[in-house]
């Protein structure tokens, strides 16, 4: 562990690892009466989708929408690449990466060796980011394989439901990746403030956290999906 490490440091990083597995859990495990979440109304939506999919004999729609979706998470997923690459090859010029740094008033000069163990964070971040994306691509084609292989006609209602809510895990599974690897997008503006100062990257975290939260559980568009579905 680099030497010039301080307490504001740890308590930087604590706090941003415990903001996003805080904000990531309860978005995929709180719900009330009162307040749930923009994902757990899409996954309702979701939900009905499949069922609604199995109903209709031309299914040509549904699967183009699916390609939407693994179109995105695909554009994602490269970008991640190249932003990781990007972070790897600072590596190679630590230097030259430390004197940017130095026309910024308020930022903390630190040793190389601290600043590649923030490089590596980044590098983390991206390296879960493109696994997450990647995973969520696979789970999307999984989706289209199962609706692919769905009968037309079904036996019995408890026959389609089944069906449904299989395809319903499959493709929320896909849903909740491709989330989380926006997630690590989003908290990663947070972690470039430590390149300039702990206090820098308390604030970024905390705003990131707020944002998203704000998105996750108040607004306009979970309001409108909830009043949809209800």
């Amino acid at each position: 562990m680099p030497s010039d490490i301080t307490l504001s440091d740890i308590v930087a990083i604590l706090l941003f690892l415990l903001s996003w597995y805080s904000i990531s859990w309860l978005s995929g495990h709180f719900y009330s009466k009162n307040r749930t979440s923009l994902y757990t109304v899409s996954k309702s939506v979701r939900n009905q989708w499949m069922v609604n999919l199995l109903l209709r004999d031309n299914r040509i729609s549904d699967v183009a929408l699916l390609g939407h979706l693994m179109r995105s998470a695909s554009f994602f997923a490269s970008t991640s690449l190249l932003v990781l690459a990007s972070f790897i090859t600072v590596f190679g010029v630590i230097d030259d990466a430390i004197k940017v740094t130095y026309d910024i008033p308020f930022a903390l000069h630190v040793s190389a060796s601290f600043w590649k163990l923030k490089l590596l964070l980044m590098v983390i971040i991206y390296i879960f980011v493109f696994f997450k994306l990647v995973w969520s691509i696979r789970q999307y084609n999984s989706t289209v394989i199962m609706i692919g292989a769905a009968p037309s006609v079904f036996d019995s209602d408890e026959e389609l439901y089944y069906y449904a809510n299989s395809l319903g895990i499959v493709l929320n599974r896909a849903s909740r990746h491709f989330v989380d690897g926006m997630r690590g997008f989003e908290f990663s503006l947070a972690a470039l403030a430590w390149f300039i100062h702990p206090v820098a990257f308390i604030i970024a975290t905390i705003t990131v956290l707020m944002v998203t939260y704000r998105r996750e559980f108040a607004s306009r568009t979970l309001h409108a999906m909830d009043d949809k579905h209800q």
